[in-house]
């Protein structure tokens, strides 16, 4: 009987030790010495369209007691600055292929208001170019405007050029300063275009070919009226051969090619979301390795056209459009209400970013406010929805350099594991961040072991976890927070670290040699 019993024991040992969260020791190695890139300040940033209630009712309402005398809310705005995008991009998205820019200038009592032919709904154009530069003013980020390459004129397209950097003695210039701003705007940013492969949309440009022909005429006009700008040609992130034509075809002039990626949660499975997203981060790096094979860093000569200067650094991919879209409320699925569950995926997925670097030269969510956005409003109230808050705290705290981390930690499914990391770092300071995401109930113990430096004590760690992974917030309860953010000051040195159940943990060390 004795026997027995001791070979249960042994078995019951057995088969704990065999579970997922005690066959291997969790851990968190982190190699220094293996750089992934600089860190463009750029992946930071957000996106504002004429859909739904993103703009009119959500950062604009005139007449509204939350708002000020431009007509800005600034219950939104406030929170806008907390997450502090560096770049905004406006005003579309496919909305850009039937807006005209000289529609949202001069008196408002004078702009025309028009049917929105792709979202539905009218916009009075009462949020237009001078309104979209004193917000990017407010929030101290860079704007970044898309042109109408559908239905506008290349003439259309550097008009707005002038329009917003012009400083010379010309019409458009003039304009500007009659409505009152004398100095120029300095956009350096311009999309050419929006989704342009998109079959069902309003474009004609679903032959890359085509693309590229109209396109340099636009390019030309717009170069000339001011050399400076930096562009942003389309790409198409599920047809590389669309991309590959774009890419050489206007070799030369570009600056950036776009990568548009949602993900959501498909099927039963709450985690399918996370494969989704792990799968995004092979697709970045893929991505990549197709514009570096398709186009060189340089231009060694420039034939193309003689003009204006041609790009002298690697062409990097804009993904200016990211985010997660469950498809939930009609219209279109986009007004979302986000759990806990897409806290932790935000995190996610700026860990793939992250982990891409080297490669993405600007990255905005999509979008800001009321449509698939961090900020939802109505008329007498805002709230900060769930992936408010790892969007804030990646901003604040990584630093300049992204650098090799791998995790070791149990399968939640199909390959998943319970930890993702990311760490940055900034050589100059001698501090590092390592941004890990728990999505495993469980809390774990988890190694942390590092080569490449030499590590200090750790100075602070910041959590953010939820009531649970279903927990939202909502407007009918404004002053109900669900996610709870604590900072705490450690200044000690460690080699491990518990993370909470389905947590978000954001630790910064000293380095002593790096």
């Amino acid at each position: 009987m004795m026997r027995k019993i001791k070979i249960s024991i042994i078995s019951l040992l057995a088969i704990a030790f065999c579970s997922p969260l005690f066959s291997q020791e969790n851990e968190i190695t982190i190699d220094a010495s293996k750089s992934l890139g600089e860190i463009n300040p750029f992946v930071y940033g957000q996106f504002i369209e004429y859909m739904g209630r993103c703009i009119d009712g959500g950062i604009y309402e005139e007449n509204s007691p939350l708002s000020d005398a431009r007509g800005f809310r600034t219950d939104v705005l406030e929170k806008a600055k907390e997450l502090a995008p560096t770049l905004l991009r406006f005003p579309g998205g496919t909305v850009i292929k039937t807006f005209h820019w000289e529609d949202g200038i001069g008196p408002k009592e004078q702009r025309k208001a028009k049917k929105n032919l792709i979202w539905g709904g009218i916009n009075p154009y009462h949020f237009g170019t001078c309104e979209f530069i004193e917000y990017c003013r407010e929030l101290n980020c860079e704007p970044v405007l898309v042109i109408n390459i559908s239905t506008g004129t290349p003439d259309e397209a550097a008009n707005w050029v002038e329009y917003c950097n012009g400083t010379e003695n010309t019409y458009y210039a003039n304009l500007r300063r009659s409505h009152g701003y004398p100095e120029p705007f300095n956009v350096k940013y311009w999309a050419l275009g929006n989704e342009e492969a998109a079959e069902p949309d309003a474009g004609r440009h679903q032959n890359p070919h085509k693309y590229v022909e109209d396109v340099w005429h636009f390019i030309k006009l717009m170069k000339l009226t001011d050399p400076s700008i930096k562009l942003i040609a389309n790409g198409e992130s599920g047809n590389k051969e669309w991309t590959k034509t774009a890419l050489k075809g206007l070799d030369g002039a570009i600056d950036y090619i776009s990568y548009h990626a949602y993900v959501g949660t498909n099927g039963p499975s709450p985690y399918s979301i996370f494969q989704k997203i792990q799968g995004q981060d092979t697709w970045m790096r893929e991505f990549a390795e197709m514009v570096k094979a398709t186009v060189p860093d340089t231009v060694q000569n420039w034939k193309k056209w003689y003009r204006f200067p041609h790009r002298t650094a690697p062409v990097k991919i804009a993904l200016d459009e990211w985010g997660i879209w469950e498809q939930q409320e009609p219209p279109y699925g986009t007004t979302n209400t986000y759990e806990w569950r897409h806290g932790l995926a935000t995190a996610c997925f700026l860990n793939a970013i992250l982990h891409n670097a080297e490669h993405i030269g600007m990255a905005n969510w999509a979008q800001m406010v009321n449509i698939l956005a961090p900020i939802m409003t109505n008329s007498q109230t805002s709230v900060k929805q769930t992936v408010f808050f790892p969007l804030k705290e990646y901003r604040k705290q990584s630093l300049k350099e992204s650098v090799q981390a791998k995790a070791q930690s149990p399968i939640i499914e199909k390959g998943l594991q319970s930890i993702n990391v990311s760490t940055t770092v900034d050589r100059d300071k001698k501090l590092m961040t390592v941004n890990i995401v728990n999505i495993n109930p469980q809390a774990l113990k988890t190694k942390l072991r590092f080569s490449g430096c030499k590590i200090g004590k750790l100075l602070n760690t910041t959590v953010m976890t939820a009531t649970s992974l279903d927990a939202k917030n909502k407007l009918d309860s404004p002053d109900k927070n669900v996610v709870q953010t604590k900072y705490t000051d450690i200044n000690k040195k460690t080699e491990e670290i518990k993370l909470q159940g389905e947590s978000i943990t954001i630790c910064k060390f000293e380095l002593s040699d790096i």
